[in-house]
C-alpha cells in the first residue's frame, strides 16, 4: 500500500478501537453468535468513522480501494471487517465488473448475516445497476448451496429491485431465480426472499401480488410475512389464506 492508504487504514483501525465498548462487544458477540473479536462499535459510529476517513483522506481510486478493503478485513475483527464493506459501499462507483470476484471472496469468508448484508444487499446491489452484465454471477450465487453465497444472489436484487428503471430489468430475473428458493428450508435464505419481495412491493404490489400469491402455499412463514407487508388489505388476506390452507382459487 501507498503512504495514504497506510494512513488510512491505520486512522481507521485506531479510531475504532478508541470507540470500542467491551460491553457492547459481548453483546454484540453473542447475538451474531461471531468467532471474531469485537470492539463493540455501534454501526451508525463505524459508518462516520469511516466517512470522516474518507473526508479526510480524499476518495480512493480503485488500486486503493482494494488495498485497503483488503488490509481493513484482514483482521479478525468485526468492525475492522464492517468499515471495509462501508469503504466498499461508500466507493461503488469505482468497482468493476471483475470486481465480483473480491465480493465473493469476502462473503464466503463472512460467516454472519451482518457482513454479508452489507456487501451483497447494498454493494452488489449498487453494482448490478452500474454494470448490468455481473448479473450472471449473481444468478450463480443464488444457485449455490453454500448459505451465505446463496443469500447473497438473492439480496443482490434489493436495491435493483427498489429503483423504477432497475425493477423492470431485474423482477423478471429475481423470480426466476426466487422460485425454486422459496422452499429453501433455511431461515437466512428465505428471509432474505422475503426482503426482496418487500421493497419490490413497496412500488409495485400489484406485481409482486400476481407472482407470490399462487407460490405463497409452498413458502415459509418469514417468507410470507415480509411479502405481504406493502400490500394492499385484500392482497394480504389473499396471499396469507393461500398460504395456510393451499388456496389457489381466485381472491
Amino acid at each position: 500500500m501507498d503512504a495514504e492508504t497506510t494512513h488510512l487504514v491505520a486512522e481507521l483501525t485506531a479510531g475504532l478501537r478508541a470507540a470500542g465498548d467491551p460491553q457492547t462487544a459481548e453483546g454484540a458477540k453473542q447475538y451474531l453468535k461471531s468467532d471474531l473479536l469485537h470492539y463493540g462499535v455501534r454501526l451508525p459510529v463505524i459508518r462516520k468513522l469511516v466517512a470522516d476517513a474518507v473526508r479526510a483522506n480524499g476518495r480512493l481510486a480503485h488500486p486503493q480501494l482494494v488495498a485497503c478493503t483488503r488490509a481493513l478485513w484482514r483482521p479478525e475483527v468485526h468492525e475492522s471487517r464492517i468499515a471495509a464493506s462501508i469503504l466498499l459501499e461508500r466507493h461503488v462507483h469505482v468497482l468493476r465488473r471483475e470486481d465480483t470476484a473480491l465480493l465473493e471472496e469476502l462473503l464466503r469468508d463472512s460467516r454472519t448475516w451482518a457482513l454479508v448484508d452489507l456487501l451483497a444487499g447494498s454493494v452488489a446491489g449498487r453494482l448490478l445497476l452500474r454494470e448490468p452484465a455481473v448479473v450472471d454471477v449473481y444468478r450463480r450465487w443464488a444457485a449455490e448451496e453454500h448459505q451465505w453465497i446463496r443469500r447473497s444472489g438473492v439480496l443482490a436484487f434489493l436495491v435493483p429491485v427498489g429503483d423504477e428503471e432497475g425493477f423492470s430489468r431485474y423482477w423478471p430475473v429475481f423470480t426466476e431465480i426466487g422460485d425454486p428458493l422459496l422452499e429453501d428450508p433455511r431461515f437466512f435464505v428465505r428471509k432474505a426472499l422475503g426482503w426482496v419481495l418487500r421493497q419490490a412491493s413497496k412500488k409495485h404490489p400489484a406485481e409482486v401480488y400476481a407472482w407470490f400469491r399462487p407460490r405463497a402455499d409452498r413458502s415459509s412463514g418469514v417468507t410470507v410475512r415480509e411479502a405481504v407487508r406493502y400490500l394492499g388489505a385484500e392482497q394480504r388476506e389473499a396471499v396469507l389464506a393461500a398460504y395456510r390452507h393451499g388456496d389457489e382459487s381466485p381472491p
